[in-house]
């Protein structure tokens, strides 16, 4: 059984985790595209680049590395406190281009600087599904995701609503010209590497080992072996993993324009707090149902659940276009928010059943390259490029950004019935 304080530090690293993510991210890429000028298409590339850097090097370095040398919380902690000191250069870098040159060159620096960063922070990201695992058995690791899901969107609330009020604060995108946003970000992952560090070093977080199994269909309930996994699992790990890129593709394809169009004076015309309030609809919503969504799975079946979650990132953008104001906007979100939670606690769920303890490493580093993938290329390939062209079509932004959730519900739609 998981002691205490492992619970306490795994929960602690995602609270602030997704604190960061709240906090820098929501608002970066109206920085991108209100303040410092970019394309919709442009604004996306920060996605794009970052998650292949993130997602490349998981697959293809960090995954195997986490596998030869069994090494989790070391890559944490070395991936964490590199982003942390690489936030405050690339403020720095992009504060001197904006003064010297233009915003483009300082758009340019921010997009690039991430980029290369996630090379690095990606070994936390493989580091933190391998760990999980490896100390937790099939019937613990399905309360221990949906409670610290849980935590994780409490996290992701108290990022967004600070960076709501922080946005603005000392003038129109203050919070990222004066740096404050890139300076709280830094902060909060130093002290996440700190938080696991001390916490996995505690004499009851101990890897469990998986026993072998040897019948031809693997249980629900049972760790994989390598022969059940290459006879069985293989296949349907990959299907898995093809339907959850393509439901993905669609849903992110709107994550960012999203934001470009309930900034618009019509129909929602939100303001800061306003946008952080229609985020946060999602992660209330993806609090409560996280906590439930690992108990529906065992009772309905994964396939039943992650088919909830799958509906929803298709009904979802369509309702978005019949929207008239913030409140509609908040209750509508809501609805991507328990999306979220089935197909993150579920998806992980089956994930964590289909890979062999040997292969962690490796598998999850895929498996987080999906999601990473997906959510990269999604707004450059997809909702970008359909946005821009019926902008420069004649089409208003209302109208483009519309059609954009339109291609976005098609797609997901195609992912869903593989």
């Amino acid at each position: 059984m998981l002691s205490r304080k492992a619970v306490v530090g795994l929960s602690s690293f995602q609270f602030m985790a997704m604190v960061r993510r709240g906090l820098f991210y929501t608002f970066l890429s109206l920085y991108l595209r209100v303040i410092l000028g970019l394309s919709v298409t442009e604004t996306t590339l920060l996605a794009c680049l970052s998650m292949i850097a993130n997602s490349v090097s998981q697959t293809f370095i960090w995954g195997k590395i986490s596998d030869k040398y069994q090494m989790r919380v070391g890559l944490i902690v070395i991936g964490e406190t590199i982003a942390a000191f690489g936030y405050i250069l690339i403020y720095f870098v992009h504060i001197y281009m904006l003064t010297i040159y233009s915003s483009l060159y300082a758009a340019y620096t921010i997009i690039f600087g991430l980029s290369l960063l996630e090379f690095f922070w990606s070994m936390s990201n493989v580091g933190w599904s391998a760990l999980i695992s490896d100390i937790t058995t099939s019937k613990e690791r399905g309360k221990l995701m949906s409670i610290i899901s849980s935590i994780g969107g409490i996290g992701q609330i108290v990022g967004v609503s600070v960076a709501g009020i922080l946005y603005d604060w000392g003038g129109e995108a203050g919070g990222f010209k004066n740096g404050i946003l890139f300076f709280f970000a830094s902060a909060l992952m130093i002290a996440s590497a700190s938080v696991i560090g001390l916490a996995m070093r505690s004499r009851g977080v101990k890897r469990r080992k998986n026993p072998i199994v040897t019948r031809e269909v693997p249980s629900d309930n049972d760790e994989k072996s390598p022969e059940s996994f290459n006879n069985y699992s293989l296949r349907n790990f990959y299907w898995f993993l093809a339907s959850m890129f393509i439901v993905s593709l669609g849903t992110f394809s709107i994550l960012q324009i999203l934001v470009f169009y309930v900034e618009l004076d019509t129909p929602i015309g939100a303001s800061s707090v306003d946008i952080a309030m229609i985020r946060n609809s999602a992660s209330i919503a993806a609090i409560i149902t996280s906590l439930v969504a690992g108990p529906i799975a065992d009772k309905i079946g994964k396939k039943t659940a992650l088919g909830i979650g799958f509906t929803l990132r298709v009904i979802t953008p369509l309702l978005y276009i019949i929207a008239q104001n913030v409140e509609q906007m908040i209750i509508i979100n809501s609805l991507s928010g328990v999306s979220m939670a089935f197909i993150n606690v579920v998806g992980y769920l089956v994930a964590s059943e289909l890979i062999p303890a040997e292969r962690r490493g490796r598998l999850f580093g895929q498996y987080n390259a999906i999601n990473g993938i997906s959510f990269g290329i999604a707004g450059t390939v997809v909702g970008g490029p359909v946005a821009d062209y019926l902008i420069a079509q004649g089409f208003s932004e209302a109208q483009a950004y519309t059609t954009t959730f339109e291609v976005a519900a098609m797609v997901s739609l195609i992912g869903t019935i593989i």
